[in-house]
Parts: C-alpha cells; sequence; structure tokens
C-alpha cells in the first residue's frame, strides 16, 4: 500500500455526531435482495459487501470494515449456506473493504483489479505483519503466508460463471482509478458499485488522487447507470438502485460547476475552499470531506496532477483519554505537549492488549507511530500506521 493511502485521516469534526438522515443501523444487517443474494448492510454506514451464494461455492464482494464485523458477515453466510466461500472479491483498495481477507484466504482465492495487485506487492513488512495477525484464529494457516500468494488479478474486465450465476467485474479505465471496480449480476440485476456507490454520503475525493477523481467517478457511473441495476449496494450507506447512480452524477457535476465557477472569478484556492459547500445535500453523511473535494476539484479544472505530499514520520508515548467509534478515533494525552487526535486504520499493526482497534478504550498506555503530511492541506488528522498498547 503506498504513502498516500496511508494518509487516510477522518476530520476531526467527525467526533461530533453523524447527520442521522444517512447513518445505516446501530447493527450490522443481512438482507436477501434477489434469489441466493445477500447485502451485509455495515452498521452506522460502515463498509457494505455483497455475497453471491452459488451450488459450486460462494462469492463474496469485499470484507467488513474491521475483524468482529467480518466474523459477523462470516456468520451471517453459514447461516444461509453449508457451502464454502470460493472467491472474495476486492471493489476497492481500502482496508474497510480489504481488512477481512485475512480470515477467508488462503484457501480463498481474492481478486482484485492489477493496480491493487501491484499496490500489495509492494507492501511493507509491518503491513503484512498486520494482515496476518489481524484474526488470530488464523494464525497458523496464515504463517509464511503472503496478502499476494492468492491473489487473482485482471486489467479490463472479468466474468466468473460459477454454479450457475454469472458474475461480471467491471472496471472503467481512467489514468487515476486506483484500481476501483463494481460487481454486476445481470441475471437479477444486482449491483455492487463499489466507490462510486455512495448513498446519502459526501464523497471521499482527495488532492492526491489516491480515490480518483471526479471525472474518474463519472465515466464509472455513465458506465453503471447504463446498466440500469434494480438493487444498487453501494460502498457504504443504506441500499438503492439505479436512480441513487443518477443522484451522485449530479452531486459531482454541480460540485464542478461550482469550483469552477468561483475560478473564472479569479478566486485563489485558499477562497475556494473556504466558501465552497454542498448545502444542497443536506443531512449527507462525511460534510468533512468538503476541503479535500474542492481542492480536489481546483487540481482537476486546471489539468493537474495529483498532490505529491512528503510524508513525515513521528511518534507518540501518552494514554488514551477518550476513544470513539470502536477504536477509529483517539485522544491521546502524550508525556509532554498537547493532547493529539489519530485515527486508527484497518490496517493499522495493533500489539499488546488490543488484537484489533475495537479493543482500545480511554486508560490505555501506548506506543503510536503516525505520519504527519508536510504542506498539506489536512484537515482531517493523521493516521496511525503503528501502536503498541500497553494495559
Amino acid at each position: 500500500m503506498n504513502v498516500a493511502k496511508l494518509l487516510l485521516p477522518i476530520a476531526l469534526a467527525a467526533l461530533a455526531p453523524r447527520a442521522s438522515l444517512a447513518v445505516t443501523g446501530d447493527k450490522a444487517e443481512f438482507r436477501r435482495v434477489a434469489d441466493d443474494i445477500y447485502a451485509f448492510v455495515g452498521k452506522r454506514n460502515d463498509a457494505n459487501a455483497l455475497v453471491v451464494v452459488t451450488a459450486q461455492g460462494v462469492v463474496l464482494v469485499d470484507t467488513g470494515n474491521n475483524p468482529p464485523e467480518t466474523r459477523l458477515l462470516l456468520n451471517f453466510i453459514k447461516s444461509v449456506t453449508s457451502q464454502p466461500v470460493r472467491y472474495v472479491v476486492i471493489t476497492q483498495n481500502h482496508g474497510d473493504h480489504t481488512g477481512g481477507t485475512p480470515l477467508f484466504a488462503p484457501p480463498v482465492n481474492v481478486i482484485v483489479h492489477e493496480r491493487v495487485a501491484k499496490d500489495w506487492a509492494s507492501w511493507k513488512p509491518y503491513q503484512i505483519k498486520s494482515w496476518r495477525k489481524r484474526f488470530s484464529e488464523r494464525s497458523g494457516a496464515l504463517e509464511g503466508v503472503n496478502p499476494v500468494d492468492t491473489v487473482l488479478s485482471f486489467t479490463e474486465s472479468m466474468t466468473l460463471h460459477l454454479g450457475g450465476k454469472t458474475i461480471e467485474l467491471l472496471y472503467v479505465d481512467d489514468p487515476y482509478n486506483p484500481g476501483d471496480i463494481a460487481v454486476w449480476l445481470p441475471q437479477s440485476g444486482v449491483m455492487h458499485a463499489g466507490f462510486v456507490g455512495y448513498i446519502g454520503r459526501h464523497p471521499d475525493i482527495r488532492p492526491d488522487y489516491s480515490h480518483g477523481t471526479t471525472a474518474g467517478m463519472l465515466k464509472q457511473l455513465e458506465v453503471l447507470r447504463a446498466l440500469q441495476p434494480k438493487v444498487m449496494v453501494p460502498a457504504h450507506g443504506p441500499l438503492g438502485d439505479s436512480k441513487d447512480l443518477h443522484a451522485l452524477t449530479d452531486y459531482l457535476l454541480l460540485a464542478r460547476q461550482k469550483v469552477r465557477t468561483m475560478m473564472t472569478k479569479s478566486l485563489s484556492l485558499e477562497a475556494i475552499i473556504k466558501d465552497f459547500h454542498m448545502n444542497e445535500y443536506q443531512g449527507w453523511d462525511r460534510e468533512n470531506h468538503f476541503e479535500w473535494l474542492a481542492e480536489t476539484l481546483h487540481r482537476e479544472l486546471r489539468g493537474e496532477g495529483p498532490q505529491i505530499v512528503p510524508i513525515s514520520d513521528r511518534e507518540v508515548k501518552g494514554t488514551i483519554v477518550h476513544a470513539e467509534d470502536e477504536g477509529r478515533r483517539l485522544v491521546v494525552k502524550p508525556q509532554s505537549g498537547r493532547d493529539l487526535r489519530l485515527r486508527v486504520t484497518a490496517d493499522t499493526d495493533i500489539d499488546g492488549a488490543a488484537s484489533d482497534r475495537s479493543q482500545l478504550k480511554a486508560g490505555m498506555k501506548l506506543t503510536a507511530k503516525y505520519q504527519v503530511p508536510e504542506g498539506f492541506n489536512s484537515p482531517l488528522g493523521y493516521d496511525v500506521t503503528e501502536m503498541v498498547v500497553a494495559p
């Protein structure tokens, strides 16, 4: 995973309650959406997954947000079939979609776009260590195994024919598409739309283009809309259909128009970031994405490439004084200096008292290594990349 993708912070404003209209329930749900096809709807807008049951095994699309959620997803699968999981398909290379793969692979094959496969092949030792230890019950099976050992990759498109089901993996080429795909089931009209499947949620678009660009998203949305899915499983949020793909298209076009209009008035980037809003979409989740969205659009419309971000590594020793959202966001009191706000990603390597971030609690002593982007508009805090926690 490249350094840019480790800089996936959450806004400090996200410590406040999220907009209620855009949030799924407090518990994950498992819903039948067609014959032998089920959607795993993550709690409180966590990552969703799709389960396709066939007579020759199960195809799982994405893997849940955190080890407890992935284990719950596996139990849901076992409740509807005795067939084993044969393939795991990854729609986007973010920890909340990929982090559960060690529970299944090996022996399951993991299918990703070649850009994701190349990214995984370049993982650093601590990332591989984190991948192997994420599920303690799998420690023996994962010993000596690397993430790419079970990977099957493709470049343009791929179709699986399994147990009477046709499963199409759709990639829309774009210079800055990091390997995001959609999964289409033509026999039932069900789609997992991957990254461009957002419902009631401001898209997480960043000026380093690590999540792609709005232009690339619009290309993907054009292809997916033409298929007119009856059921659309988004990356996050409640289930929808083809009209929700149109809604996000309208959103992106309006955002681009707003920034373009401000640019024609010769406003500075700072002024554009300050004045940009999407108030037409009241109640949508993650309003803390506005600053990065505005800056990304400014770069796109100027025809500039991705922002290159110098990274500084830091370390802190201190005490957790506040843990929120299952340990994803922490307030840490260091041994000296002001409190720090850190975000723990699904890829964080956690040692000691906690085997996963949901076990991080106030009062724990920790040593955390984290990364700071230099000269970067980072309103959202910093990621923890390695952490040692003591009771």
